[in-house]
């Protein structure tokens, strides 16, 4: 389907005899998501942001900092609605309009993508496996988007997060991005890599396949 566009999956940079964490983030890009990248400039480390298609144009310049860091922009969907209640349809152009989209400002596209609310059903699969994308969702969720509450996000990721793990998070909130400003430094002081959710699947699995539902 993508095959006229770059599959770059970047797997270069982690080590895979190291511990690892994917910090990944939902729902933008917004004003908060330079915050995030900034907090990574001073201390390393890479994250993976599932974007809206319909952000993508207005927020291009965050993308491509984004991208020149080496963090991974994937493909959230173009309006935040349940797949789960979309036809076949409506499912394939949400997907195909955001990658493209993506695609446009950064020139690549990653063989996945995660469904709204984490939703799946028989037909969410069946079209993924049609385009040859992967759907990707979590192993920690800090409930971010509930608490609005910096400390109350920076120590649930602490209490649960181990090596493996994919974190959930949301660039849309201020809470969430100051948040970062602890849980980065503190991860990398704890001795884990933050690394892209590309580099996280293919040290664990080897390979992407097409169709199947990623949790960590």
């Amino acid at each position: 389907m993508f095959d006229s566009m770059t599959t770059d999956l970047r797997i270069d940079r982690a080590d895979p005899t190291k511990p690892m964490v994917a910090l990944t983030f939902d729902d933008g890009p917004s004003e908060y998501t330079s915050l995030i990248l900034d907090y990574l400039q001073v201390h390393g480390g890479r994250v993976s942001f599932f974007v809206m298609g319909s952000l993508v144009e207005k927020h291009k310049s965050k993308i491509q900092r984004a991208t020149n860091m080496w963090c991974e922009v994937i493909c959230h969907a173009w309006t935040h609605q349940d797949f789960t209640k979309l036809s076949k349809r409506k499912i394939k152009k949400q997907l195909i309009d955001t990658i493209a989209a993506i695609a446009t400002v950064t020139g690549n596209v990653l063989p996945f993508f995660r469904p709204p609310f984490g939703y799946i059903n028989g037909d969410v699969e069946k079209v993924s496996k049609k385009l040859g994308l992967a759907m990707v969702n979590w192993s920690v969720d800090p409930k971010d988007w509930y608490t609005r509450d910096t400390k109350a996000v920076y120590d649930a990721i602490m209490k649960e997060v181990k090596s493996g793990d994919i974190v959930l998070c949301h660039d849309v909130y201020d809470s969430t991005a100051e948040a970062m400003s602890l849980v980065i430094p503190e991860l990398i002081a704890q001795g884990y890599q933050l690394v892209t959710v590309t580099e996280l699947l293919l040290h664990r699995y080897g390979e992407i396949e097409p169709g199947r539902l990623y949790l960590c």
